[in-house]
């Protein structure tokens, strides 16, 4: 359950993001969640932050899911965790910069393949990242190295750093392909400590993702219930044929229990990011939610109509940034994790 405190920022939040419109613009959000304080959710009081913790930030990835956010919350918030997490002496000044001064640290959103050389803030850094979201307008790019050893921050105006757009299907996240030809870094977490710091990253990513997925299911069958019962066939609203509502209720149901799964994990983890256990719930969640918002939006497309392909059509934007959403973060390798840690517990 939700406690209080919670329930009135998820409405003050849904206040705000409808005011917004679908897909709620990067350049008229960004700076708004900025003065909101919405960056400080999960930080630590004694950093001046909110402390409240994953449960939190995913309550506020859902409701820009809902509206299609294109501001580049998620991958901002991992960057300000690896702050948190990090040993750096002048984190709170940096922190300051990311959650309230408005600058923004971006980070990938599917994978990299980087390695890094050095220590401390000699770092070298060479490789590709894809899927960052917002790199055109970032001062610091979050970086880990492709075998988890290395955890830094890259200041994004170095020549060394090339962004490029990546185009996609989906035009609510603008992606970038980031190549590093020996960039400087400043080291976060380097070992075993780097390691632990990047399964933290994921498991927050993975079930900020789930919670996108579920705000954008939510929003697309809502819109759909309303289409069914203001339009009217044979001089009946849609929404009273039977048929239609065993669909719609089927879909809700599904979403109530990715909603249920998503919830549950959190409450389990007890903010133990990055631990097995939690690793295992979150790539669960994700797995449901976004495999389930996927159906959503192919079930809401035939209940719409059955509309051909519209650029601009709501259905087809939830559409798109589901299917988006379904790949990032390596689904086909969720399945197999999953697939294989029930079996270890069937042998135990």
């Amino acid at each position: 359950m939700m406690n209080e405190f919670l329930k009135e920022l998820q409405d003050s939040a849904r206040q705000v993001m409808e005011g917004a419109g679908t897909p709620a613009k990067e350049e008229s959000t960004w700076g708004q969640l900025v003065e909101l304080g919405w960056l400080l959710t999960a930080v630590p009081e004694e950093l001046d932050g909110l402390g409240l913790g994953a449960d939190a930030l995913c309550m506020l990835s859902g409701e820009l899911g809902r509206n299609l956010s294109e501001a580049p919350f998620l991958p901002a918030a991992l960057a300000i965790e690896a702050l948190v997490q990090s040993g750096l002496e002048n984190k709170a000044e940096l922190l300051a910069g990311l959650t309230m001064g408005g600058e923004l640290a971006t980070a990938s959103l599917a994978g990299s393949d980087v390695t890094a050389s050095g220590s401390g803030d000699s770092l070298t850094l060479n490789g590709k990242l894809v899927a960052v979201q917002s790199a055109d307008n970032a001062s610091q790019l979050l970086v880990w190295s492709n075998d988890s050893q290395c955890v830094a921050l890259v200041a994004a105006d170095q020549a060394a750093v090339e962004a490029v757009s990546r185009p996609g299907w989906d035009v609510t996240r603008r992606l970038f392909d980031v190549t590093l030809n020996g960039a400087a870094g400043v080291a976060l977490a380097q070992g075993a400590e780097a390691e632990a710091l990047v399964a933290r990253l994921l498991n927050l990513r993975d079930f900020a993702m789930a919670a996108d997925s579920l705000g954008g299911a939510n929003a697309l069958l809502e819109l759909t219930i309303v289409h069914l019962t203001d339009r009217v066939q044979f001089a009946r609203p849609l929404a009273s044929f039977q048929a239609l509502k065993h669909r719609c209720a089927d879909l809700k149901v599904e979403i109530a229990a990715a909603e249920a799964l998503l919830n549950d994990s959190l409450l389990k983890i007890e903010g133990q990011l990055g631990s097995d256990d939690a690793v295992f719930r979150g790539k669960k969640a994700k797995y449901l939610a976004s495999a389930t918002y996927s159906k959503v939006a192919e079930e809401c497309l035939q209940l719409s109509g059955g509309i051909g392909m519209a650029s601009e059509y709501p259905c087809h934007l939830y559409l798109k940034r589901s299917m988006l959403s379904e790949h990032l973060g390596s689904q086909g390798s969720y399945e197999a994790d999953i697939a294989e840690a029930f079996l270890r517990q069937l042998s135990i």
